[in-house]
């Protein structure tokens, strides 16, 4: 179990982290943080896995605090930051092979496993400087799952993936996730919502809502409407609706429009999960 009780962390006098409360179990599902750039999620991931201090809050995963038991919190961590600086002329084995005996795993067998269900066994060998950027995450992913984690945490684990390795690293998560707590940062909510079970929406450092990616998507029920407008006429509904999409069709154009009261000529549809995020985060007009 994890639990973050009133966390808040600063950057001089920049707040990036304010009063932040959540809680997540193995069994929950794969857990998403959701925001814009700046909301705070990889804040909030770099110091669930004890790469910074918090400043002021408790934190506990599976009964060890980490303001006390740090060194075993650790060990029970797996972490990809946005930004793994891995060095190049080393392969993508012998890389993971030397970060496995650092987590203390001496298993050789893993690190191979791991490549090939990533499906980079047959890059195993090869440097990482001739990796593409893509693969290179794919590693990075990989290292992050060295000695089955039970504390998940990802920091836009799909960027740079193409469909085949974003199919490959989404299945590998969900048959781990039910003796893992895993949470992934993302600011794409269609692909929030293809993956996660859970959601902790945050905006400027501060949590919105936690909950499950369904009871955000029925909050936004018969607030969502299509209208089909003059394409003439859009620079000014722009200034006057809460848009969340724009179709354009020659010369007219389909708003997607966040409302509580029904537009003129609107028709209702049904909610996805970026609707009812900016209605969270933005609200209507």
């Amino acid at each position: 179990m994890l639990t973050v009780r009133n966390l808040s962390k600063a950057y001089g006098k920049e707040p990036a982290l304010h009063n932040v409360s959540l809680s997540a179990a193995p069994g929950d599902g794969l857990i998403a943080l959701l925001g814009a750039n700046g909301s705070g999620k990889s804040t909030l991931l770099r110091v669930l896995a004890t790469a910074i201090p918090p400043d002021t809050g408790d934190i506990s995963f599976a009964g060890y605090s980490y303001a006390g038991d740090l060194r075993p919190v650790r060990q029970l961590i797996g972490y990809l930051p946005q930004a793994l600086d891995l060095p190049g002329t080393l392969s993508a084995f012998k890389v993971l092979h030397y970060l496995a005996r650092l987590k203390g795993v001496h298993d050789r067998v893993e690190s191979l496993k791991l490549l090939d269900t990533l499906g980079l066994s047959t890059l195993a060998d090869k440097p990482l400087s001739q990796l593409s950027s893509g693969q290179l995450r794919m590693v990075g992913i990989a290292q992050a799952l060295i000695g089955s984690p039970r504390l998940l945490l990802l920091d836009e684990c799909l960027r740079g993936l193409d469909t085949h390795e974003r199919e490959r690293v989404i299945r590998l998560l969900r048959t781990r996730s039910t003796e893992t707590v895993t949470l992934f940062s993302s600011h794409v909510p269609a692909e929030v919502e293809r993956m996660a079970a859970r959601v902790i929406v945050l905006a400027h450092g501060s949590v919105l809502f936690a909950g499950e990616v369904s009871a955000l998507i029925a909050q936004a029920a018969g607030c969502v409407y299509e209208l089909r407008i003059d394409a003439r006429d859009l620079s000014r509904l722009m200034q006057q609706l809460t848009v969340s999409r724009i179709q354009r069709q020659g010369d007219q154009a389909i708003l997607r429009v966040l409302s509580s009261c029904p537009p003129t000529d609107g028709v209702l549809v049904s909610a996805t999960l970026e609707d009812a995020y900016l209605l969270r985060v933005i609200g209507t007009r």
